[in-house]
């Protein structure tokens, strides 16, 4: 993957989703492949010491855990991770296996998408999301009632906090059980959480 940034002034070079032969920057022109070499640069000839290869997009690490594609834009080497287990280890620390066999696993099958956008600062979102199902019952009353909030607990790692509390018996009009005998929620520093509802993430 890339930074998704041309390297002449910054624009943004790809949005939205769909298909291509390469990324054209929409200011200038400046042509790229999916190899992040600089393919064109328009209206360059004369100038001095302009070097192709070394306008290329940056590129970022990428890793695949499970069903989750991971970038990582520190800047340090570029090595193209291959292991799922070593990708979790590095990302999730000992949580690796509890979240692999607990919290995302190969049972799952895509249903859809949704996006949610929130007007508040991100990390005010995610203090509350920490605050061990505190706000649950004022903030959530149907999925209090689904929840058998005396079990709740949390558990703080390297890298992850776990909160877990035990589903209850109350069966919702729908063909499905929404909740599930569990419910797991997992905050990954600094800012990814999967929230797991017995077979629905």
């Amino acid at each position: 993957a890339f930074h998704n940034v041309c390297r002449h002034h910054a624009s943004l070079l790809a949005f939205g989703s769909g298909k291509g032969s390469c990324f054209v920057c929409p200011y200038h022109g400046w042509t790229y492949g999916f190899d992040g070499a600089l393919l064109k640069a328009t209206r360059i000839t004369g100038i001095r010491n302009f070097n192709v290869k070394e306008f290329g997009l940056v590129p970022l690490r990428v890793a695949i855990w499970g069903p989750f594609i991971l970038l990582n834009i520190e800047r340090q080497a570029f090595v193209q991770q291959h292991d799922d287990d070593d990708v979790g280890m590095e990302w999730l620390g000992s949580t690796s296996d509890i979240l692999s066999t607990n919290g995302v696993d190969t049972s799952l099958s895509y249903l859809c998408r949704r996006e949610y956008t929130i007007e508040c600062n991100w990390k005010v979102f995610c203090d509350n999301y920490l605050d061990g199902g505190y706000h649950v019952p004022f903030a959530h009353k149907d999925l209090a009632s689904g929840l058998k909030l005396d079990s709740y607990s949390t558990t703080v790692f390297e890298k992850v906090s776990i909160q877990r509390c035990d589903g209850g018996e109350v069966q919702q009009q729908e063909d499905f059980d929404r909740l599930g005998a569990k419910s797991l929620y997992a905050f990954i520093y600094p800012n990814f959480m999967v929230n797991r509802y017995g077979p629905w993430m």
